[in-house]
C-alpha cells in the first residue's frame, strides 16, 4: 500500500493534496460543482505527467488549471451523455412496456435495466479515453480521440484498477464522513487522494496500451 500511495511523498505532494482538499471541501459545504473544475483540471495534468513517464505529482498552477477543468468537463459531457441518454430511454421504453402490459411484464424491466447498466459502463469506459486523449495530444484530440486503446488489455487492466480504487475509495469516504464535525473534510481529503490514485492508474493503462 505504501509502494501505491508513494506519489504522495513527492516534492509537489503537500500543495496537490491543499488544493484537492480545498475544491473538495468547498464543493461539498459551500459552492457545488463549481469548486470541482480547478480540481478537475489537476487531474488532467496528473494524467499528462502520468502519460509522459513522470512518477512524481506535477506543480500546481492554479490559472490554467481552470481551463483545464472546464474543457474535461465538456468532453465528460459530450462523450458520456449519448450512453447516459440512450440508457435513459431503455429503461423508460421498458418500463412503459412493463406497464402496458399484464402480468409477466416484469422482464421487460429487468431487460432495460441490464441495457441501462451497460450504457453507463461503456460511457464510463469510453469518457477516459478521451481524456487521457486530450491530455496526451491537446485540444485536437478532442474532435477525433483515439477509441483504439479500447480493445487493449493494458487500458482494461488500468480501468478497473482504476475503478476498484474508486469503489474502496467511497467505503472509506464514507467512513470519513461519519466522523462528527470534520466528517466532511476528512472524507473530502479522502476523496482527492482516491481521485489523485485512480487517474495515475487510468493514465498508466492509457499509456501502455
Amino acid at each position: 500500500m505504501s509502494e501505491r500511495l508513494g506519489f504522495l511523498r513527492g516534492p509537489n505532494a503537500e500543495e496537490a493534496l491543499l488544493v484537492g482538499w480545498i475544491c473538495l471541501s468547498v464543493h461539498a459545504l459551500f459552492v457545488p460543482v463549481v469548486a470541482l473544475v480547478p480540481a478537475a483540471g489537476y487531474l488532467v495534468v496528473v494524467a499528462r505527467a502520468v502519460i509522459d513517464g513522470e512518477s512524481a505529482l506535477p506543480r500546481v498552477a492554479f490559472g490554467p488549471l481552470v481551463g483545464e477543468g472546464l474543457v474535461a468537463g465538456a468532453i465528460a459531457l459530450a462523450y458520456g451523455a449519448v450512453p447516459l441518454a440512450v440508457g435513459t430511454v431503455t429503461v423508460s421504453l421498458a418500463t412503459g412496456s412493463a406497464r402496458a402490459l399484464e402480468g409477466g411484464a416484469s422482464p421487460f424491466f429487468l431487460v432495460g435495466s441490464t441495457l441501462t447498466l451497460f450504457f453507463v459502463l461503456a460511457g464510463l469506459y469510453v469518457v477516459p479515453i478521451a481524456l487521457c486523449g486530450y491530455a496526451r495530444d491537446g485540444r485536437e484530440a478532442v474532435t477525433a480521440p483515439s477509441f483504439r486503446v479500447a480493445g487493449r488489455a493494458a487500458y482494461f487492466v488500468g480501468w478497473t484498477s482504476a475503478l476498484v480504487v474508486l469503489t474502496a475509495g467511497a467505503l472509506a469516504g464514507s467512513v470519513a464522513g461519519a466522523v462528527p464535525l470534520v466528517g466532511p473534510l476528512l472524507a473530502s481529503l479522502c476523496w482527492w487522494i482516491t481521485a489523485l490514485a485512480a487517474t495515475r492508474r487510468l493514465a498508466a493503462g492509457y499509456r501502455e496500451a
